[in-house]
């Protein structure tokens, strides 16, 4: 039933160093300890605690994606095949637990002990799986716990329905490898939520009521935020993942490059069927005048043969309000073709093609200031007195009205402070 739950390396380490058939003392010693070495790693990177052994099992078991957690995805799990599973998942963790008490009773594997009950040193690690740790480490403590295969395949069978199976349920924020056609988690997500972004009240209003229609399965736009360099465009997107509930609700985001357009098609047929929602996220989108990768995008959001699925969305930023770059020679060769307005329409399309445009412009000079106290307050700055303001109005000067160079400002004063 399972796919391959040996596949990670550390459980294919424990279930090899047991194979004592196939092994010597001295090689199964190595497999344990290389395994430990690689737990460690783990758990110090991502800042997680508590028995390692039954944590690692935990995340093995939820990443091997078998057909059966799949079909039960974020659904009630019923019927008689979890039982089937649940004997698998036992006799693989019986391995665990001989390695559990073969550490116990051994002197000579004394050191590894502490990974019963393990605290990192490394508080504050990458932010990758803090949304879906607490489940993990309950998941894991069920199956501890677990007196029969069938307790076990109840808690994996309630886990998928809360969260799922597979890298979808322990990550939320994803990149594309177009050299593996792949998706790869991303380590350390911006932690920003929209209510600490100062101002653009309307614009966050905007996005989030689409993206809440979105999660109810209810009709939504792709969405195009446009406007100046620095405005909170591509904040406000991230933030998404941060608002309460929305990774819970099923909320997945997947970061593209403009020229991995042409690999939609492999991405969507990766998330097509799973039971999550995903917003496809295109940061700083746009198009050279010579380029013909719009194309693809253009098929995707409307007008294509293969339909776009109804748990994908489209979200991108951009500086340009029609994306692809127009340069005053297009207007003049429009003059010399028979369908010159055709032509303009063509490169114009794909703004068009987005049924929510959201507009950043700059900021206020009020707006500005008050961005720069704001900021100020967080990073411990007492940005009272009119001398900053004139400092802060000095810097606008060469950065403008924006956001970023709020932060900036403020950074640099930290900066002087700290000399």
């Amino acid at each position: 039933m399972l796919n391959d739950l040996r596949k990670p390396r550390v459980i294919a380490r424990l279930c090899r160093a047991l194979a004592l058939e196939a092994v010597s003392s001295d090689e199964a010693r190595d497999l344990i300890y290389a395994a430990a070495a690689e737990m460690v790693a783990e758990a110090e990177r991502f800042s997680m605690r508590g028995d390692l052994w039954e944590l690692f099992f935990a995340i093995a078991v939820v990443l091997d994606e078998n057909p059966l957690c799949r079909v039960y995805e974020r659904r009630p799990a019923q019927g008689d095949l979890f039982r089937i599973l649940g004997r698998d998942l036992w006799s693989i963790r019986c391995r665990v637990k001989a390695v559990k008490d073969m550490i116990a009773e051994d002197d000579g594997f004394e050191p590894l002990r502490v990974l019963n009950d393990f605290s990192p040193r490394n508080e504050a690690g990458f932010t990758r799986r803090k949304n879906s740790y607490g489940d993990v480490s309950l998941l894991a403590s069920r199956f501890a716990a677990s007196a029969s295969p069938d307790d076990m395949a109840s808690a994996l069978g309630d886990f998928c329905e809360k969260r799922g199976a597979g890298q979808f349920a322990l990550d939320t924020a994803f990149t594309w490898d177009s050299p593996s056609k792949s998706l790869v988690p991303v380590d350390d997500t911006d932690p920003q939520t929209l209510s600490s972004l100062i101002g653009y009240e309307s614009q966050k209003a905007e996005l989030l009521a689409n993206t809440e229609s979105f999660l109810q399965g209810n009709p939504s736009n792709n969405v195009l935020l446009f406007g100046d360099s620095g405005t909170g465009k591509s904040s406000s997107v991230r933030a998404l993942l941060n608002e309460p509930g929305f990774a819970g609700r099923g909320l997945r985001m997947i970061e593209l490059r403009h020229d991995q357009s042409g690999d939609i098609p492999d991405i969507l047929r990766t998330i097509r069927e799973r039971n999550y929602r995903f917003i496809l996220f295109m940061d700083d989108l746009s198009f050279e005048e010579f380029e013909v990768g719009y194309k693809h995008l253009k098929a995707l959001i409307e007008g294509g043969l293969e339909r776009k699925p109804d748990n994908t969305i489209i979200y991108a930023t951009s500086n340009r309000r029609k994306i692809i770059r127009e340069v005053w020679k297009d207007r003049a060769a429009a003059s010399d073709d028979v369908h010159g307005r055709d032509t303009m329409q063509e490169k114009r399309s794909l703004a068009d093609r987005f049924g929510l445009t959201i507009w950043y412009p700059s900021v206020s000079k009020d707006e500005y200031l008050s961005i720069v106290r704001a900021v100020a307050e967080e990073m411990g700055l007492d940005a009272g007195g009119p001398d900053m303001e004139t400092l802060a109005m000095r810097w606008e000067l060469e950065h403008g009205f924006t956001g970023r160079a709020a932060r900036q400002f403020v950074c640099h004063m930290l900066q002087r402070k700290a000399r």
